[in-house]
């Protein structure tokens, strides 16, 4: 039987049908199956082609049009070569309709417990925020220390009357701590951190910002040594291309004045 308008079931297979040529199935003896609701495998395989490739107990599956359902995540298993065996478990909670939070946690056996935090929301029509935090305290004897955090959000907000407001903070509280936990190549090379946030109103051929940055640069993992540029804040005022008639001859004007205070540390 059909179920929901991207699955089926047949012969004990649950089978993504919006492929031409399906390339993963869930097996099971036993299919408890509420349609619209949820569907609950028992004893499942996953496989890949004719493949297995995944046991589970047991597996459920929302088949709701907007599914959102707290609950424990699939937990990870494995091993670093520099931070020992790691063992992860992670939590989404599902707020309301408008809010809502991951966290996941692991435990490496050599640095210690790292956190993962995830926190969204949405205001409404333009309206919104998406928080990311992470980050550990090393128990590795290191010089300098690997512990720190990463702090990252993104949000904007309309605030009546023309007015918009947006931002983005991407704050590190040590480069070291960047190198040994990072993901990827290109995060580990990257020795900058970019933040800004502004206060906008377009209004003819005028616009208006309020504005205030930070930009560090890391110039080695030693703490302390980096060097950082903000403005506190700055204001921007201008107007565009705007066409007006000097007796028969058509004239351009347009203008951008700026100003604001400016602070260096290193």
């Amino acid at each position: 039987e059909r179920i929901k308008d991207h699955y089926i079931l047949h012969d004990g297979f649950l089978t993504d049908c919006l492929l031409p040529r399906p390339w993963w199935r869930l097996r099971s003896p036993n299919f408890d199956i509420v349609p619209g609701e949820r569907a609950i495998a028992h004893h499942a395989t996953f496989y890949v082609g004719k493949l297995p490739i995944l046991y589970v107990p047991l597996f459920y599956k929302s088949l709701e049009k907007e599914p959102r359902k707290s609950g424990f995540l699939v937990p990870n298993i494995g091993n670093s070569s520099t931070r020992g065996r790691v063992v992860g478990l992670g939590y989404y909670w599902a707020i309301n309709r408008s809010f809502d939070l991951t966290y996941r946690a692991r435990y490496f056996s050599i640095a210690g417990l790292s956190h993962h935090v995830d926190f969204r929301g949405d205001l409404g029509k333009n309206s919104g925020f998406d928080m990311l935090v992470d980050g550990i305290k090393d128990s590795r004897n290191l010089q300098p220390s690997a512990s720190g955090a990463f702090v990252q959000l993104h949000a904007k907000q309309e605030l009546g009357k023309g007015w918009r407001a947006k931002g983005e903070l991407n704050y590190l509280t040590s480069f070291a701590f960047r190198q040994n936990y990072t993901e990827s190549f290109n995060e580990a090379v990257s020795s900058e951190t970019h933040s800004i946030g502004f206060v906008e109103k377009h209004f003819g051929d005028f616009d208006t910002f309020v504005v205030a940055q930070r930009n560090v640069n890391f110039q080695s993992t030693t703490p302390g040594d980096e060097i950082s540029i903000r403005k506190l804040p700055e204001v921007e005022f201008s107007e565009r291309e705007h066409e007006f008639h000097a007796g028969s001859l058509p004239v351009w004007v347009s203008f951008n004045s700026s100003a604001g205070l400016l602070r260096r540390s290193q």
